[in-house]
């Protein structure tokens, strides 16, 4: 091996600690998944054994975003890619940058070998297609290949590859001098696209601000308050925008899904403003409004809700900064977005005459933690109370999978949150159905004395799902189940552990957790009552 030759592994472990990647998660098969850890531990990166490969690559996305930087799990071939399969989905449309190095058969191999043998290529091809911009996503270990797909996994929309790791190419010498940097920077919207954008806001008296998960990228919060301060108008945010305005800003005005719960704020406008909105975040229901709307975007998605007036796409981050700096004040008068929000908090809240509410939860673990950690939140009836609720200050403050809205993400998200930034760690929001999904995750938390305290809104039922049934006014079919006590199975792997059935064990239970560090679980034993009428206020 001469200086300016390396292998490929060991060129791929370095190349991505350079680019700020921190940690590589994922459950080793015994080829060249174990040449990976070891390279990866070499420059620099702390290795994390999971339980599971799809909470891997929850993890890795969760990471890489926080960090900016790519996140890296890894998978054995045959079964490790196909367990990874939601992990990977989560990554497409919840836009988390996740390279999955999975183990790959050595072409003799396949002459003679069935056994594990399906086409990974196919998979990872078919399952992520050209949703996100057509760009590569199963690849093979070649260095222009890979340094192309991780420019492009941090472009909008971020998204994930997966490396098909041939065993003699991970381990080939190649040549590092030949190899480019790829730091290149996102396109800036034409002038021309920013000019329209500017005159159609002007003819606008009251527009109201939507901010969406692209405006979580770096840069991009300033403009947003900059914009909103020009304009004096109110700010929505989508689930995974909360924080880029934070919740105790006089114009922050709530959450946005596209249903019925903000309709009264956005029909007080008379225009949108869409900042950074990915179509992925909003409810299955056609666009309700007729105002005109300007899309300022990174990325012109397709499919779309909506056509808009105007769109300016490009760096979002100087997008915005223009927009704001072209723009005069409309009519809003400086009490109506409280009104507004206080209006959706109210119908968002929920009272209960048999124990302990999900708002009631949130709010008390929120007032014992206060903004420190990182919520995550799993998909379930319980994250409309968490997201609603829970304050934001900052950008990626709530981690939620609202993209694919998968269940099982809170707690492998809240695991790597922890990691990112120990000191401010993460609490982990989840519906029992939704934990019962990666149980085995506890062992990763517990490995790595992660600092979380996760909270299972425990009520022995998929109750969005349930909710849903009785809407259609079906019979019992058999959702729900008898309560386990999750407290004894959290202990078993070293958790500090409560069980809260009321409002002031819950106080106790929060007030102990967050003064507690390491690995922790809350079991809260809450009334599902409410869900229904709180789902039909947010989506009518």
């Amino acid at each position: 091996m001469t200086a300016s030759s390396m292998r490929f592994v060991d060129w791929l472990a370095a190349d991505l600690a350079k680019r700020g990647t921190r940690f590589a998660f994922g459950v080793p098969g015994g080829g060249i998944s174990l040449d990976l850890l070891e390279a990866s531990q070499s420059a620099g990166m702390q290795t994390v054994i999971t339980a599971r490969e799809d909470a891997a690559a929850m993890m890795a996305g969760v990471a890489g975003r926080l960090a900016n930087a790519p996140g890296l799990a890894f998978s054995t071939k045959g079964p490790g890619l196909a367990s990874a399969t939601n992990g990977l989905a989560s990554a497409l449309l919840d836009r988390l940058p996740t390279l999955m190095v999975a183990e790959h058969f050595d072409p003799e191999e396949l002459v003679f070998l069935s056994h594990q043998v399906f086409d990974q290529a196919a998979l990872a091809n078919g399952l992520f297609g050209d949703i996100a911009g057509g760009k590569s996503r199963a690849i093979a270990p070649d260095p222009i290949a890979v340094t192309s797909a991780l420019q492009g996994m941090m472009q909008a929309p971020m998204g994930p590859s997966v490396l098909l790791a041939d065993p003699h190419m991970m381990t080939a010498q190649i040549d590092i001098s030949a190899i480019e940097p790829s730091d290149t920077l996102a396109d800036e919207a034409p002038s021309s696209a920013i000019d329209q954008a500017i005159q159609a806001i002007k003819k606008a008296k009251r527009p109201v601000i939507v901010a969406g998960l692209e405006a979580t990228t770096p840069g991009v919060a300033a403009g947003v308050h900059a914009l909103s301060s020009a304009l004096g108008a109110p700010v929505l945010v989508t689930y995974m925008a909360k924080g880029v305005v934070p919740d105790s800003h006089p114009n922050f005005a709530g959450i946005f899904t596209g249903g019925a719960i903000e309709q009264a704020c956005v029909n007080a406008a008379d225009m949108i403003i869409l900042v950074g909105v990915d179509p992925v975040e909003l409810i299955r229901k056609p666009w309700p409004y007729s105002m005109p709307v300007v899309d300022l975007c990174a990325y012109a998605h397709s499919p779309h809700y909506l056509v808009p007036t105007a769109r300016a796409e490009g760096d979002l981050a100087s997008t915005v900064a223009a927009v704001a700096g072209g723009v005069h004040a409309g009519n809003w008068t400086s009490a109506e977005a409280a009104q507004h929000r206080d209006a959706i908090s109210a119908g968002m809240s929920m009272t209960s005459d048999s124990g302990l509410s999900p708002v009631q939860v949130v709010e008390g673990v929120f007032a014992a933690f206060g903004s420190t950690p990182r919520l995550t939140v799993d998909a379930g009836a319980h994250m409309f109370s968490a997201c609603a609720f829970w304050q934001a200050e900052q950008p990626l403050d709530v981690l939620i999978s609202n993209g694919l809205a998968s269940m099982g993400f809170a707690l492998p998200a809240a695991i790597a949150a922890a990691l990112h930034e120990p000191e401010r760690g993460a609490v982990a929001m989840t519906g029992d159905g939704g934990f019962l999904m990666c149980l085995g995750e506890l062992k990763t938390a517990a490995a790595m004395n992660a600092n979380l305290t996760v909270v299972v809104f425990n009520d022995a039922c998929l109750s969005l799902i349930d909710i849903k049934r009785e809407q259609r006014q079906m019979q019992d079919l058999g959702l729900s189940w008898e309560a386990p006590d999750f407290t004894k199975v959290a202990a078993g792997f070293g958790f500090s552990t409560w069980l809260a059935s009321n409002p002031a064990e819950l106080r106790s239970a929060a007030d102990a957790a967050a003064a507690t560090s390491g690995p922790c679980l809350i079991d809260a034993r809450i009334d599902a009552s409410g869900y229904l009428g709180q789902l039909r206020a947010l989506r009518g």
